[in-house]
């Protein structure tokens, strides 16, 4: 821990997960962002484990997407023991939290959908942009469309780009060779597109493996006939999950057009940590996780054709598809470990304490 680090809670907004350190510890799970932070502030971390039941609220919650009974117990907790600072790891709990926290306390918020017309007409509404010392977003077209909208100034709106934890996802032999066209995972996937696309390459096997630790909810794919060469598969746990992608010849990543600007960055994240070549829809911001033509090609969104013409070339052209996985790899190295990330959020808190706190003038002056 770093002494001139302040006294700072972690809030993850996530069920607790009974096992997960140990798992991180024996290899079976990938590093876990709020139980890094932690240690790297010799603090604590709080989940939904200290949230109390309340049937009405819950619906509530639900509808407005906030974590309000969170937010509440959190404001609760940092005044009795007394916390400098706050690190709220989703903008569930960011935002109700700016309502409820004490002002002297410094506030981070990591905002994972920050072009939601919804949230952003909420913060205009209730003013709280004056609130945060400082709001990362996960990509630096979100952080400059948050700026933008909400009047910021630059310094206190940065991008933060998720990270990865590339010892845990890391390439090694695979006998068979990879052999498959592979897709995973739930949030905002269009999977509609890429069983268009499969249709027209019936030669070609690929695997949907739909699901989720983050989310819940269907996937576009079951009103859609499966073409032949398309298999469902379950979703596995994180040390499985790392031989699936060795089984992919190349990952797809399709993703709806919306303003989820980085929806599926962790997927493409990990298959280029694993060194595979990435198929994925241009968005804003998923497209700053790939290195357009060298670790990744990128398709328009809801665009079949284009998509099947993109697997098609590298199926077809296995050393092209080997060296852009060996870039990506590259690419996860240099820019975006988990290590790195850990060093972007002490350097971000540092800096918020440093500066004075932001009030409406100083706000409008930016």
């Amino acid at each position: 821990m770093n002494d001139q680090l302040p006294r700072t809670l972690i809030i993850a907004t996530n069920p607790p997960a009974p096992g997960l350190a140990a798992a991180v510890r024996d290899g079976k799970h990938q590093r876990v962002d709020y139980l890094e932070l932690s240690t790297r502030f010799g603090s604590r971390h709080i989940d939904y484990g200290i949230v109390r039941a309340n049937p009405i609220l819950q619906r509530l919650e639900s509808w407005l997407r906030m974590d309000l009974r969170l937010a509440r117990q959190v404001a609760q907790l940092v005044q009795r023991e007394r916390y400098q600072a706050v690190i709220s790891l989703s903008e569930r709990v960011g935002i109700p939290l700016a309502l409820v926290l004490p002002r002297n306390v410094r506030h981070l918020v990591i905002f994972h959908h920050g072009m939601s017309a919804y949230k952003l007409r909420l913060i205009k509404g209730l003013g709280l942009q004056w609130r945060w010392d400082m709001v990362a977003a996960i990509s630096q077209a979100e952080a400059d469309g948050m700026r933008q909208a909400l009047k910021m100034p630059a310094e206190r709106v940065v991008a933060l780009h998720t990270p990865v934890d590339t010892n845990f996802y890391r390439p090694r032999p695979v006998t068979p060779p990879a052999s498959v066209v592979q897709s995973l995972g739930l949030s905002h996937r269009d999977y509609p597109t890429l069983i268009r696309a499969m249709r027209q390459l019936p030669h070609i096997p690929c695997h949907l493996r739909v699901g989720s630790s983050w989310v819940s909810g269907k996937a576009g794919h079951e009103n859609e006939t499966l073409p032949a060469n398309i298999s469902l598969q379950p979703f596995v746990p994180p040390d499985q999950l790392r031989d699936c992608y060795l089984a992919s010849r190349i990952v797809v990543v399709p993703i709806k057009a919306s303003t989820q600007w980085s929806a599926g960055c962790t997927s493409v994240q990990a298959a280029q940590a694993m060194g595979r070549p990435v198929i994925a829809t241009r968005r804003p911001g998923l497209s700053e996780y790939v290195i357009e033509c060298k670790t990744a090609l990128l398709v328009e969104p809801g665009n079949a054709e284009q998509m099947a013409a993109a697997i098609a070339t590298l199926w077809d052209n296995p050393d092209r598809a080997e060296a852009m996985g060996q870039a990506g790899r590259q690419l996860m190295e240099e820019r975006f470990t988990i290590d790195q990330w850990l060093a972007k959020v002490e350097e971000l808190v540092q800096r918020m304490v440093a500066e004075p706190k932001p009030t409406l003038s100083l706000m409008m002056a930016g």
